[in-house]
C-alpha cells in the first residue's frame, strides 16, 4: 500500500494558524532588526571617533619620533663641541705650564713695565674666564638635552601605549560592525522567506475553503472508471467513511497502476472491485489496501501532493456499488 500524502492534512484555520505565526516572526525579526540598526549606527559612531584618535596618536607619535632624532643629533654636537672645549684647554694649559714664564709672577718680572705685567695678567685671567664660560655652556647645553631626550623618549612610550590601545579599540568595533550587518541581513532574509511562505499560505487556505465550501456532488473526472449499466439503486449502498488525499506513484495491492479514480479501502467493509461514488472527487474503483485504511476510512489518489494536501482529510458519504 503507498502510504498516503494528505493524511493529517491541514485544514483553512491550521494554515490560517502557521501565516499568523509567520506573521508574529516577521514582527519578531522587524523589531531585532531596528535593535541591530541602532547598535549598528551607534559602533559606527564610536568606530569613527576610535580612527579619528588612532590616526591623531600616529601622527603625534611620528612627530615626537622626529624630534627625538632632532635632539639626538643635537645632543651629539653639543658632546662633540664639550669634548673640543676640553680638549683646548688641556692643550692651552699644558702650553701655558710648558712655555716660560710659567706663572703670574714670572710674567710680571719678566714685563718691561707696569703695563705691561697688568696686560699679561688680564690676558691670562681672560682666557681662564672664556674657557671656564664655554665649558659651562655646553655642560648645561648636553644636560637639557638629555633631559629633553629622556623626556621625548617617555612621551613616545606613552603615546605608542595608546596607540596600541585604540587600535585594538577600533578592530574590536569593527568585528561588532561586521557582526551587526550579519544580523540585520540574516534576519531581513528570514523576513523575506517568512513573506514568501505567508503568501503561498495564504493561497493554499483560499483554495482549500474554496473546494470544502462546494457542493458535495459526484464529479465525473477524465480518466476515472465508469458505474455498471442498470438502475442506480441496484445493490447501491452509503457508507460515511473519512476520506484522505495523498498523491504517490506506483501500483496498488491488486497491480494495476495508480491513476485518479483509484480508492484504497479495507475489503471487509468495502471488497475490492466496488464502484465507488465520491462526492467532490468522481467515480472510484476499490482497487488498493493498506495496513493504515482499517474500518470506514478510504485512500483517493491524486495526480499532485498539492491536489491532495488541498483534499487534505475530509468526511464523505460515498455511494458504494457492487462488483
Amino acid at each position: 500500500m503507498l502510504l498516503p500524502a494528505g493524511s493529517g492534512a491541514e485544514t483553512a484555520q491550521d494554515l490560517q494558524a502557521r501565516a499568523d505565526a509567520l506573521r508574529a516572526e516577521n514582527e519578531a525579526h522587524a523589531t531585532g532588526s531596528r535593535s541591530a540598526l541602532a547598535s549598528l549606527t551607534t559602533i559606527e559612531s564610536r568606530l569613527a571617533q576610535a580612527n579619528a584618535e588612532l590616526a591623531s596618536f600616529r601622527a603625534r607619535s611620528q612627530h615626537i619620533r622626529a624630534k627625538r632624532q632632532a635632539v639626538g643629533q643635537e645632543l651629539r654636537i653639543t658632546r662633540g663641541a664639550l669634548r673640543a672645549a676640553q680638549r683646548a684647554l688641556a692643550a692651552r694649559l699644558q702650553t701655558l705650564y710648558e712655555e716660560e714664564p710659567a706663572d703670574v709672577l714670572a710674567l710680571i718680572i719678566g714685563a718691561g713695565s707696569l703695563d705691561d705685567a697688568l696686560s699679561a695678567v688680564e690676558t691670562l685671567d681672560l682666557a681662564a674666564e672664556q674657557d671656564e664660560d664655554l665649558l659651562e655652556s655646553a655642560r648645561r647645553a648636553s644636560s637639557r638635552l638629555a633631559r629633553l631626550r629622556s623626556n621625548l623618549r617617555s612621551k613616545q612610550r606613552e603615546l605608542d601605549q595608546l596607540t596600541a590601545a585604540r587600535a585594538a579599540a577600533a578592530a574590536s568595533l569593527a568585528d561588532a560592525r561586521a557582526e551587526r550587518l550579519r544580523t540585520i541581513a540574516s534576519l531581513r532574509a528570514a523576513s523575506r522567506t517568512n513573506s514568501g511562505e505567508i503568501a503561498a499560505l495564504g493561497e493554499q487556505a483560499r483554495t482549500l475553503t474554496a473546494v470544502r465550501t462546494s457542493p458535495p456532488t459526484p464529479v465525473v473526472t477524465p480518466g476515472a472508471p465508469s458505474l455498471p449499466a442498470g438502475p442506480a439503486s441496484a445493490g447501491v449502498r452509503s457508507l460515511t467513511v473519512l476520506a484522505t488525499g495523498y498523491a504517490l506513484p506506483g501500483r496498488t495491492a491488486s497491480g494495476r497502476m495508480v491513476g485518479w479514480g483509484v480508492v484504497a479501502v479495507d475489503p471487509s467493509v468495502i471488497p475490492l472491485g466496488s464502484r465507488l461514488a465520491v462526492p467532490g472527487y468522481g467515480v472510484s474503483v476499490a482497487a488498493d489496501t493498506g495496513g493504515a485504511i482499517k474500518g470506514a476510512r478510504i485512500d483517493l489518489w491524486f495526480p499532485s501532493v498539492r491536489q491532495a494536501l488541498v483534499w487534505g482529510t475530509r468526511t464523505v458519504t460515498v455511494a458504494v456499488y457492487p462488483s
